[in-house]
């Protein structure tokens, strides 16, 4: 195998496999990258058997040929290169990788590609996803998915396909994250899916700029795809929470307020939060809502913040990591905090955008 290279082109494509070609593999070949050169295509492939993904590279095929190499090492070789020069990438005996570029030759040890895991392809029409929307539903939920392995059906997002829409929910039982989209035209048979976390990061980092992306769903797998590449992971198996059950119908009260202005007053305050539980007080009335934290080996703080509007009045506590997430989630310049006393889900919602909401489980303040 013998190929040229531009270095921007290659390093940006190893940059994306890397979040899948991890070191922790139990298998050697897990970790190294695919590169795959046959009628005029260049792939680079990486898979840690969940999740799979392939790009076309742009470059010029002297000789075809496929080989697998460390991801991790040949990115940190192409990463340090002299920007504007070309790569030259040869194979020679024994499975070995020659680099070249300017004057710089790097000799790295493969392994042959015989014994690299097959990804699956799927023929047939495919679902088309606009990319920025793809994108813009899983960033405005992804932080809310549990990352504890004991229910395993929470470590990813449902995509829940309704006739008029798709919700795209996250949860870790105690805050819940929901936007939603377009509606999926799915099988008959198919309601809904889970798609695994780690796979959703990748996702948003592989189709980075893509205008659309093509959806299809076989056995207990997924494609995304896009003219350039790729990804396919297994879907969680399981049936998740009925979802609908704890977001509130209706609320007593509301406070709109600037979005900027709550997020940095809670980062402030819960400097001096317990760090056992980073807990935050917010006491909302019809003119302002102060956030204040307390704690008797550190101190404490408040900062009173005018609100835009407001209806009714509650003081409610919160896990300020979990407020922090949810405020910084939100893409307006103003929000609305929702809520019906001390006790119950309060829910947050950016004003002038439809169809999302980040639910918050309050915590006990002392007394």
């Amino acid at each position: 195998m013998e190929l040229t290279f531009e270095k921007d082109d290659l390093l940006e494509s190893l940059q994306v496999l890397q979040g899948v070609a991890s070191g922790r593999n139990t298998l050697p070949i897990l970790s190294n990258v695919l590169i795959h050169a046959e009628d005029g295509t260049i792939e680079c492939v990486a898979t840690d058997l969940e999740v799979g993904i392939r790009i076309k590279v742009e470059g010029i095929i002297k000789e075809e040929g496929a080989i697998t190499v460390s991801a991790k090492k040949l990115a940190d070789i192409v990463k340090e290169l002299p920007a504007g020069q070309t790569i030259e990438m040869v194979t020679t005996a024994n499975d070995r990788v020659e680099i070249t570029c300017g004057d710089g030759v790097y000799k790295i040890i493969g392994l042959s590609d015989e014994e690299f895991p097959q990804l699956p392809s799927v023929n047939g029409a495919a679902l088309k996803m606009d990319g920025g929307a793809l994108r813009a539903v899983l960033q405005r939920t992804e932080f809310a998915a549990s990352t504890e392995e004991v229910r395993y059906f929470l470590n990813g997002l449902y995509f829940n396909c309704l006739e008029d829409r798709t919700e795209v929910v996250a949860t870790d039982s105690h805050r819940l994250a929901l936007a939603s989209c377009e509606p999926l035209n799915l099988p008959e048979d198919v309601n809904g899916f889970i798609v695994p976390l780690k796979a959703v990061r990748e996702i948003t980092r592989t189709f980075a700029n893509s205008p659309e992306v093509n959806i299809s769903i076989f056995e207990n797998q997924i494609l995304f795809a896009d003219e350039h590449a790729t990804l396919t992971t297994r879907l969680v198996e399981g049936e998740y929470p009925k979802y609908e059950k704890i977001i509130p119908e209706s609320l007593d009260g509301r406070a709109v307020v600037s979005k900027d202005s709550i997020l940095g007053a809670t980062r402030r305050v819960q400097l001096l939060s317990n760090p056992k539980n980073f807990s935050v007080c917010l006491e909302i009335d019809s003119q302002q809502i102060r956030v204040s934290a307390k704690t008797p080996e550190l101190g404490e703080a408040h900062e009173t913040l005018n609100v835009e509007s407001s209806t009714g009045s509650v003081r409610i506590g919160f896990d300020a990591r979990l407020l922090i997430d949810a405020l910084s989630h939100i893409e307006t310049e103003s929000l609305a905090i929702e809520f019906s006393g001390g006790v119950n889900p309060v829910v947050v919602k950016p004003i002038g955008e439809e169809g999302h909401i980040c639910l918050i489980m309050p915590m006990r303040l002392e007394p």
